[in-house]
């Protein structure tokens, strides 16, 4: 799933209007384990690297595997949920609540750039019959029930959170979707 996605879904399945204190925590775990994917796309970018070398070569080779699979491991997000509710702090657990629910909605989603989710205690990788990205593999159906269901919970979590802050922050995921569309549309048609 694409970063504001994952956003939407945790703030959609643990945000509740009642612990508005909560909504950050949450929105941070969710972003938290595409943070590596973006400083390595700078890191390479910066360095000159073509785009497909990026996503060819460089995205495959261990020590970036190694940097982006800490943070999608479900058995570190787990100890850090444990921790957190051993010293009983609900903005630690709202942060790895919401960085588990982005490692579970991820695991079914990804193809051959999969995760070992089960990171340090296994090197597995499901290998998913579906890509939330590749056509091959019914990434333009999944890219567009993503999109609806984004801007759906958006329209729920604008209702849940009725501060103008909140509507102005989800207005803009609507508007990158939006523009993704549009992108979309002119390189598939």
């Amino acid at each position: 799933m694409n970063t504001p996605a994952h956003a939407v879904a945790s703030l959609l399945l643990l945000g509740r209007r009642s612990r508005p204190e909560l909504t950050g925590p949450i929105t941070l775990g969710a972003v938290l384990p595409d943070a590596p994917m973006f400083a390595f796309y700078l890191f390479e970018k910066l360095a000159g690297t073509p785009e497909r070398v990026i996503w060819g070569a460089s995205y495959h080779e261990p020590s970036w595997q190694a940097f982006f699979d800490v943070f999608n491991s479900l058995p570190l997000a787990a100890l850090g949920l444990l921790v957190a509710w051993r010293r009983g702090s609900p903005r630690a657990l709202a942060l790895f609540a919401s960085v588990a629910v982005h490692c579970l909605l991820d695991l079914p989603l990804h193809r051959e750039d999969g995760h070992r989710h089960f990171f340090p205690l296994s090197d597995w990788r499901f290998v998913s019959p579906v890509s939330y990205w590749d056509p091959d593999h019914h990434g333009r159906v999944f890219a567009v029930l993503e999109m609806l269901g984004t801007v759906v919970g958006c329209a729920v979590l604008a209702r849940r959170f009725g501060t103008p802050l909140a509507r102005a922050l989800l207005g803009g995921i609507v508007a990158l979707y939006a523009a993704y569309v549009g992108y979309a549309l002119l390189v598939w048609v």
